[in-house]
């Protein structure tokens, strides 16, 4: 149904002005506000419900689409001045939804990705999903495991990252200090899922660590400078400086034929594994 606004006719008198009503075209609506009338990135309640927190990545969105155009440059301080005081001081929590909005088709670069960038500066190089829709935002959101589901895959793939193998709370090799982070990861991503046709299932979830979770691959800290390395390698015997230098000349480790078979027979989902096992046994005349 059109919206609609008073027009009022009628002579100067005495008499009470008559109000007819008209149709609003839709073009003359300004989509940069709510139904409410309120700019969309200054909403702290989702419309249509009474205590739903309307979302900063949709706030975010609602401010880089109608505030700046493609090509565009931004910074920490015009986003916080732009969105409120509820939004958090910390640089990184306002990186964290700018890397929400990138897996949302937003392509934001900063100086890590552009040189040509400043500290804390950032361009709109393309405008993605427009959040602030409900319709459009339910493409982009995620089925979450629930803690029954995580407690399951977690003892299923006995609290090991599928990927590195890496345990819970061990240290990454050669990095004394760390500490290995598990998650809940998908084998196949669910945006390629959807493209298919296809829908999520138990199967697909499985254990990843933090640093191979595709969706923090960009939390990595930054690669060890040289004279780091170097420092290291003073804690090798001469027979292993020598395998290394054999490596590094390669290009790569070598790894025989059993480590190259584990490597692609633990990314198995785990009713493949299971089968896989159930073959080997059968091939050693053993039981599994």
């Amino acid at each position: 149904m059109n919206t609609v606004k008073p027009v009022v006719s009628g002579q100067r008198s005495t008499e009470p002005a008559i109000l007819h009503f008209m149709s609003v075209d839709p073009s003359e609506r300004d989509e940069s506000r709510a139904p409410d009338g309120t700019l969309w990135w200054e909403l702290s309640i989702r419309p249509g419900t009474q205590k739903q927190r309307f979302g900063q990545e949709c706030r975010l969105a609602a401010w880089l689409w109608f505030k700046k155009n493609v090509g565009d440059t931004f910074t920490m301080r015009e986003l916080r001045v732009a969105l409120g005081p509820d939004i958090a001081d910390s640089s990184e929590h306002l990186n964290r939804r700018l890397r929400e909005l990138r897996k949302c088709d937003w392509v934001i670069p900063s100086q890590r990705n552009d040189a040509t960038l400043a500290h804390d500066e950032y361009r709109l190089e393309a405008k993605g999903g427009r959040l602030w829709i409900d319709s459009e935002r339910a493409k982009y959101e995620k089925f979450a495991p629930s803690a029954r589901v995580r407690r399951f895959v977690m003892e299923r793939d006995g609290s090991r990252c599928r990927i590195c193998g890496a345990g819970v709370d061990e240290e990454y090799p050669g990095e004394p200090g760390t500490k290995v982070r598990l998650t809940i990861g998908h084998l196949v991503p669910q945006e390629r899922l959807k493209s298919r046709g296809a829908r999520d299932d138990m199967d697909n979830w499985r254990v990843e660590c933090s640093r191979c979770n595709e969706t923090v691959r960009d939390e990595m800290p930054d690669p060890e400078q040289y004279d780091e390395v170097v420092a290291g390698l003073k804690r090798l015997t001469g027979k292993e400086a020598s395998e290394l230098l054999n490596w590094m000349r390669k290009g790569e480790r070598p790894r025989s034929k059993v480590d190259q078979a584990y490597d692609r027979a633990r990314k198995l989902p785990h009713s493949d594994r299971s089968a896989l096992i159930e073959h080997l046994a059968k091939r050693l005349g053993e039981s599994s």
